[in-house]
Formats: structure tokens, C-alpha cells, sequence
């Protein structure tokens, strides 16, 4: 396994965004990695770049999802990323949501914090697959 240094990515981290992907896609999600800004005038964030961002629109429902993608987890990063600064508008009479998943690798989910769970699905990747799925709890 690589260490990620000074942005050089890691190919844990590498396999990890193209294994959440894949799923996300499977869900029907459009999917872009790490993108430089914010792809619609109807979503902004600031000091924020999610390392996967996908949209979807489904029966009068749209919905964004941002992924983090941890190797190392560690939640004074991931409380330091300001995914809450993420604004969304749904277009008129559509409703509207933001979805936040964690993804780790197998092994490192015992540094997850699990009170994050109110605001982040957590999800437990695999080399080809998520192993788990860990949904909000409210």
C-alpha cells in the first residue's frame, strides 16, 4: 500500500473512489471525482471539494450525494472539510436532498466515530465491492 503525499493520491484511495462510484452508478447517479467547483448554478459550497459528487433526479426527487473517501479516518479531517457549507435548490416543485457517505476501507472502521451517523452514511469498501452499508440513524 502507497502513502498519499503532498497530493499524490494513494491507490487504496484511487480504489476506494472507483468502487463507490461504480456503485453510485449502479444507483443511477451521475458521478464526477473531486470536481474543481460546484457543477450547477443550483448547488455552491465554499472552502469545499468533495472527492466524488453525484446528482440525481427520480420521480419528482433530486438529490445530491458528497463522498469522502477516508483510508486513514480521522474526524477532526472530516469535521474540518466543511461539507456543511453545501448549499442545494431542487428546481420548483421538486423535492430536494443531500446524501453524505463516508467510505473506508475494510479494517479502519474502528476509528469511525459512530455519533456521525446522523449526518453520513457509512460505508465499509471492499477491492470490488462495498462490504457495508451503514445508513443514518436519526
Amino acid at each position: 500500500m502507497r502513502i498519499q503525499v503532498a497530493g499524490v493520491e494513494s491507490e487504496v484511495h484511487r480504489s476506494m473512489k472507483a468502487v463507490v462510484k461504480q456503485e453510485l452508478e449502479h444507483e443511477h447517479y451521475a458521478v464526477v471525482e473531486e470536481p474543481l467547483f460546484p457543477p450547477r448554478k443550483k448547488v455552491s459550497w465554499a472552502s469545499y471539494r468533495p472527492d466524488l459528487l453525484g446528482y440525481r433526479s427520480e420521480d419528482g426527487n433530486e438529490e445530491l450525494v458528497l463522498v469522502e473517501c477516508e483510508t486513514r479516518p480521522n474526524m477532526r479531517r472530516l469535521r474540518a472539510k466543511n461539507s456543511s457549507s453545501v448549499w442545494f435548490q431542487p428546481y420548483l416543485f421538486r423535492e430536494g436532498s443531500v446524501r453524505r457517505i463516508l467510505a473506508v476501507p475494510q479494517g479502519k472502521l474502528r476509528a469511525v466515530d459512530m455519533r456521525i451517523r446522523d449526518k453520513w452514511e457509512i460505508w465499509v469498501v471492499g477491492t470490488s465491492a462495498p462490504l457495508d452499508k451503514m445508513p443514518i440513524v436519526c
